[in-house]
């Protein structure tokens, strides 16, 4: 038996009402952990129905995470090795409206867990996207431009940035992206030279 268009309606609307309350907890309380029992109270549900949305605090953190990157407009999609900052600065960008939960995000247990799936995709994106440009170099630099520009390109790497050196948010991002943006070069001055075949029967003067 299918559950009715209202029943399914009120549930994404419990689930919804979950998800807020944990973004909050992150934003306003900065917890290493969160507890089961306050996202509840926070979410107005009972624990037990809690527990029939999400089966432990793995699953709600990781739901958590993908909720408020789709709710902020992150997209995961990087078209090409130049799209990279570009993409970055966008995401970072989304992200600089919440201050606190970013830092959240980086900084606590909780908050790495919450963002650990989105990061994944993100990080596969990268992977992708820089392909082009990494199998035509060594494995060693290929495998090692990309785990630092997949670093470069989060917000760990922006929040790092902007309080270890003064720097405001945007100043932060900026000196980022350029970072990404002249690794990518590096790379692309690394490619190797296109080749010309001469036509064949044909003599050299």
């Amino acid at each position: 038996m299918t559950a009715s268009p209202l029943r399914e309606r009120q549930a994404e609307q419990v689930r919804v009402a979950v998800l807020d309350a944990v973004a909050k907890q992150l934003e306003q309380r900065s917890v290493d952990d969160i507890a089961m029992a306050d996202v509840a109270a926070a979410a107005g549900i009972s624990l037990r129905t809690l527990y029939r949305y999400f089966p432990d605090r793995a699953a709600l953190l990781h739901a958590a995470g993908e909720h408020l990157y789709r709710a902020l407009g992150i997209r995961y999609e990087i078209a090409n090795a130049a799209d990279i900052s570009a993409s970055f600065r966008d995401a970072a960008t989304k992200l600089s409206s919440r201050p606190a939960l970013t830092r959240a995000l980086v900084q606590t247990t909780a908050g790495r867990a919450a963002r650990s799936a989105a990061r994944v995709q993100r990080v596969e994106a990268i992977r992708t996207a820089l392909a082009p440009l990494t199998d035509s170099v060594d494995p060693d630099t290929a495998r090692r431009a990309t785990a630092v520009i997949a670093h470069l390109c989060s917000a760990a790497s922006w929040v790092a940035v902007s309080d270890d050196s003064g720097l405001d948010d945007d100043d932060a991002q900026q000196a980022v992206a350029w970072a990404i943006d002249t690794l990518i070069a590096v790379l692309q001055s690394q490619q190797p030279a296109p080749t010309t075949s001469r036509g064949r029967g044909t003599k050299r003067s």
